[in-house]
Parts: structure tokens; C-alpha cells; sequence
């Protein structure tokens, strides 16, 4: 498709996307577009024919042109859909102008969950490994040399040898104080060996003082509780183990209890990044490099606690990624967008902006002031960062998700609960055999 092409497209598809073109009105005649954008009508005609059979557009008979209303699950080709809005990704724009210019076929939307190239996060990323091309012969073609990367955050998204998904930047997650409640509220700051129960008691003063909804940012969101249970010593699952699962452990089973106690009198919140702050809050250099980065002076950064003074700081990894579909590729995209988001200019942009840590070091180290609580905070987490989802089927995740949400926001008998949920985990994995059978015949719980 020619450039003209590109921009009757790319004109569509933006005003598909703020709404200007919707299914009950009817496309402007391509004469019209055609004198808007100054490219002639034959141009128009052939850019709105393929939006026509990619099932963007659909003709009615001697009326025209009109939104198909199922347009935003169409798999359109040359897409590329970002993880979040526009305008909670702070990178986009200068990614956008930069990409644009590269590769003016590429469009970059929110809106088209089916697109062939795709910004995700980490848990999308193991959980649809299996629909994912191997990016790593092309990384290793467009990048011989990993060592100027942190490469070892490559790690856990190769499967079989195949690398899913590429991490273009990572976070540890750690905790964040509003100094100003914490005082008006009569709580000492903590020191960074604290521990839970200082956590539950400042929660508890500034409770008497403040809105449950301002007090802790509280979410059944993996990314949140399984902190708490990876500082008790806990974890979800053990492949290696003869019995995979682990969060019925004592260890797991104590992080639940304490991120239970931490909902009362506090308000969920399913949407993180649309959350307003609260006084106390675990969150990734993502959230904070759009949130609190200007505020600086205002917060305590602390390592996540954990059960006992001296055992904190270990959280799970947030990270973002390009993930591309196996089927229906344009190949001649994939190594120009890899080089680019690896690129020295795009990761020191994200240095920047401090929004999450960048894949290339020299970016990294940029990106950390020495004179920043913050920086320095998360970059002494990474030291202590884990990816231990463990969620490789998306079957398993969902069931995971809906269970723990469940266990979480409910007000019964706990330890009952998490037993209960512990035998369907098991039997789930024994019957679809996600672990080695030879590990499965050995589970020490049944489903009695």
C-alpha cells in the first residue's frame, strides 16, 4: 500500500477510533475525503475497498459507506495494539511520531484486541505464549550482542526454547507513604526494615483519621497481593515439586491472611492505573513515573514488607512487552520495530520519563538519579524482583483469578477457604495435564 494509501487509512481508522465515524452514520463521500486529505479519488476508492473486506466498512446498496459495529474485533493488518490508553502510557507519543515516519503502514491503536502486534504485560505475555511467534532469531539477528541488556529479563518469557514475547522495560514494585497523612493521622514513618504489622497499624490510624477509599490502595489484582505472599515466604506454584501448587502452604496461606486484614474498612480497586492515590500504596515505576514523579518530596518510598523484620523487598515483576501473532504476520515490520524499542534513542526516552526501568543498561543507570529517594528505591528492588506467576495456561489464570478474588473480598473461614480452592487447583491441573504426568501421579493431596 503507497503512502496516499496509508493516510486514507490511517485517517479512518483515527476518526473510528475518537469517534467521529460510528455505525450509524454514514461515511463522507470519498470525493469529499479525497479533497480533505489532497490525494486523488482512485486513491480513496482502493483505501476504502480493503477497510470494506478487512471488515472495517460495510457498502449498503446506493447509500454508502458505514461502520461495521463489530470493528473493533476485526484483525486488521500492519496494527500494532497498545496495552493501555493513549494517555496512560506516557512513552506513545514520541513513539508514535517516531514510528510513523519509520513505518507509516504501521497503525498504532488501543481499540483492536485482535491486532497481529501487540504491547502487553506480563501475565497476557506467559499466558498466550502459545498464539506467539519466536522473536529470539530476530533479536539475535538485530542484536547480536545482549550484554549491553539486561538480558536476563528474558528469561521468563521463553518457552521451549522460544522466546514469546520481548520486555522492552521492567519494574519492581515497592511501597509508597503520603508523609503529609501519615503525620496528620499521628503515625511515625517507618523504617525500611518494617515489617506487616507496622503496615496494619499505620493503615489502622489513618483509617480513624481518613476514608477507607484514601487509605490503602487495596485490589485483588495479582500484581498486588501476591507481594504479600511472596514476602511470607510463599508462592503459587512449584513446578519443579512433585505437588506444583503452594499457595495452601503456611507460608502463602499467612501473606492471604495479612492481605485480607489489609481490605477491611479500605475500597477496592480494579483499575489501578485509573485509581486516585491513597496514603499507602504498592506500585511499579510505571504508576509512579505518571502519578507521583513531580511529587517526589511528598512520599516515603519503602520496600514491600514482609512477616518479620529483615525478611521484605522481594515483589513481582511488572513489565511491558512486544508480543506478535504466529498466524497473518507482516514480516517486514517485526525487525525494524524490535530495533527501535531497543534502540538506544527509545530507551532513553523511557529513561526520561523514569517509566519503568528500560532493557538497556546504559538506559537504566540513566534513568536512576542518585539523588532521587525514589530511584534509588526501585533500584534497589531489582535485587530482589521475582516472576513467579507461574500462570503459563490461561485457563489456569482465570480460574486462579476469579478464586483468589473471591477468597480475598470474603468475610468467612479463610484457612477453610484456601484448602478448598487448593483441591479444584489440583484437580484442574491433574486432568488437563499442565504439569509433567510423572509429577502429576506423585501429587501428595488428592480430591478427596
Amino acid at each position: 500500500m503507497n503512502i496516499q494509501s496509508e493516510t486514507v487509512r490511517r485517517y479512518v481508522l483515527e476518526h473510528l477510533e475518537d469517534g467521529s465515524f460510528s455505525p450509524e452514520k454514514r461515511l463522507p463521500g470519498f470525493r469529499k475525503i479525497a479533497e480533505e486529505l489532497n490525494v486523488s479519488g482512485p486513491v480513496v476508492q482502493n483505501a476504502l475497498n480493503t477497510l470494506v473486506n478487512e471488515g472495517i466498512l460495510k457498502a449498503a446498496p446506493r447509500s454508502g459507506l458505514y461502520v461495521d459495529p463489530d470493528w473493533t474485533y476485526r484483525r486488521i493488518q500492519g496494527c500494532l495494539q497498545l496495552n493501555r490508553k493513549d494517555n496512560l502510557l506516557p512513552w506513545v507519543p514520541e513513539f508514535r511520531a517516531e514510528l510513523r515516519k519509520m513505518l507509516p503502514q504501521l497503525h498504532i491503536s488501543s481499540s483492536f484486541p485482535e491486532s497481529p502486534f501487540q504491547i502487553i504485560t506480563t501475565v497476557k505475555a506467559q499466558t498466550g505464549h502459545e498464539g506467539m511467534m519466536d522473536l529470539l532469531p530476530i533479536l539475535k539477528e538485530c542484536f547480536p550482542d545482549l550484554n549491553p541488556f539486561h538480558a536476563e529479563q528474558l528469561k521468563p518469557f521463553m518457552r521451549g526454547g522460544r522466546l514469546t514475547a520481548l520486555p522492552f522495560l521492567f519494574s519492581p514494585r515497592i511501597v509508597a507513604c503520603d508523609r503529609e497523612m501519615l503525620a496528620r493521622a499521628g503515625c511515625q514513618e517507618p523504617s525500611t526494615d518494617w515489617c506487616i504489622d507496622d503496615l496494619l497499624g499505620i493503615v489502622r490510624k489513618l483509617q480513624v483519621r481518613f476514608p477507607g477509599k484514601t487509605v490503602f490502595r487495596w485490589s485483588t489484582i495479582p500484581g498486588q497481593w501476591l507481594n504479600f505472599v511472596l514476602n511470607c515466604g510463599g508462592q503459587l506454584f512449584d513446578p519443579e515439586s512433585p505437588d506444583p501448587v503452594k499457595f495452601d502452604s503456611p507460608e502463602a496461606r499467612r501473606g492471604l491472611h495479612y492481605y485480607r486484614r489489609l481490605h477491611e474498612g479500605n475500597q477496592e480497586a480494579e483499575e489501578l492505573e485509573n485509581m486516585r492515590n491513597a496514603a499507602v500504596m504498592v506500585l511499579e515505576r510505571q504508576f509512579y513515573g505518571m502519578q507521583l514523579k513531580n511529587e517526589e518530596d511528598r512520599w516515603l518510598f519503602l520496600p514491600v514488607p514482609g512477616d518479620r523484620r529483615g525478611h521484605n523487598g522481594i515483589s513481582i515483576q511488572a513489565t511491558e512487552l512486544l508480543a506478535v501473532r504466529r498466524d497473518g504476520i507482516d514480516h517486514g515490520l517485526i525487525r525494524p520495530l524490535i530495533r527501535y524499542l531497543w534502540s538506544e534513542e527509545f530507551q532513553d526516552h523511557l529513561a526520561r520519563l523514569k517509566y519503568g526501568i528500560p532493557i538497556r543498561r546504559s538506559s537504566a543507570e540513566k534513568s536512576f538519579a542518585p539523588d532521587s529517594p525514589a530511584d534509588q528505591a526501585f533500584k534497589r528492588a531489582c535485587a530482589s524482583i521475582r516472576n513467579a506467576y507461574q500462570l503459563y495456561d490461561g485457563n489456569l489464570f482465570a480460574l486462579m483469578g476469579s478464586g483468589m478474588r473471591k477468597l480475598l473480598r470474603s468475610s468467612g473461614d479463610l484457612d477453610a477457604e484456601i484448602s478448598e480452592f487448593a483441591r479444584t487447583v489440583r484437580q484442574y491441573i491433574q486432568y488437563l495435564d499442565l504439569f509433567p504426568r510423572k509429577k502429576q501421579n506423585q501429587l501428595k493431596h488428592d480430591s478427596k
